[in-house]
């Protein structure tokens, strides 16, 4: 085995470069590099109006073609996945951090944007949701003190449970209170968001009775009317 050249990175911080290529290990060179020109084509700022989403893979994207592509950093890095997976560790575990939970949760809010809302299981999502924002690593992300990070991550999963039922949307919006403990602005604004779907469900129930009652009040004065 060669001698390592760079230094290990941390276990839990080790990423999946084959997996974000979206290739098998066992990938060429030319498979390497043919792969990249797609994934660069399909996730380049320029063609997604500087989307966050596009933006993150399209960084991550570039990091595994300069590792794959590079016979040293290459050898180095299958020297850590051997290492990794002979302790037991996944391959693709990462650190918790403000960046790495935000692009979690937009890679939620493009799945939850292209579902049918029809159908969709609001409380299935929502676990999904609060999953990633769990208590441990909410507490995380405060003492890390990424603000504006936060703020990102918060008005990602606030427009995510935009459609969601306010039962569904509450487990969420509880854990998204928490997080804007510090923005004033984001805490404001999903209190609003929760009563406003309250109201709106409120007057949902409350419209065909009225539907009903205005019915029977036109029927009765076309009765008086016609006598």
């Amino acid at each position: 085995m060669a001698i390592l050249l760079y230094p290990l990175r941390s276990f839990a911080a080790l990423k999946d470069y084959y997996t974000i290529l979206e290739i098998a290990p066992s990938a060429s060179l030319p498979e390497i590099k043919q792969a990249y020109r797609k994934l660069v084509m399909l996730y380049h700022p320029d063609k997604n109006n500087d989307d966050p989403y596009a933006l993150a893979r399209f960084s991550e994207i570039k990091e595994a073609y300069e590792v794959l592509s590079n016979p040293q950093k290459k050898e180095v890095y299958l020297q850590e996945r051997w290492l990794h997976k002979a302790s037991g560790q996944k391959i693709g575990e990462e650190l918790i951090t403000a960046p790495a939970i935000l692009k979690k949760c937009l890679e939620l809010n493009k799945q939850i944007a292209g579902m049918d809302v029809h159908r969709m299981n609001y409380t299935g999502v929502a676990e999904r949701i609060t999953n990633v924002l769990n208590d441990g690593t909410i507490d995380i992300l405060l003492n890390q003190n990424e603000t504006d990070v936060i703020a990102s991550i918060v008005a990602s999963m606030s427009k995510s449970i935009e459609s969601f039922p306010s039962a569904a949307a509450k487990p969420v919006a509880l854990q998204l209170l928490k997080l804007a403990v510090h923005l004033p602005h984001w805490h404001t604004h999903i209190q609003q968001q929760m009563q406003q779907k309250q109201q709106m469900e409120k007057w949902n129930r409350l419209t065909p009775l009225f539907i009903i009652l205005l019915t029977l009040g036109i029927c009765l004065l076309i009765y008086f009317m016609g006598k």
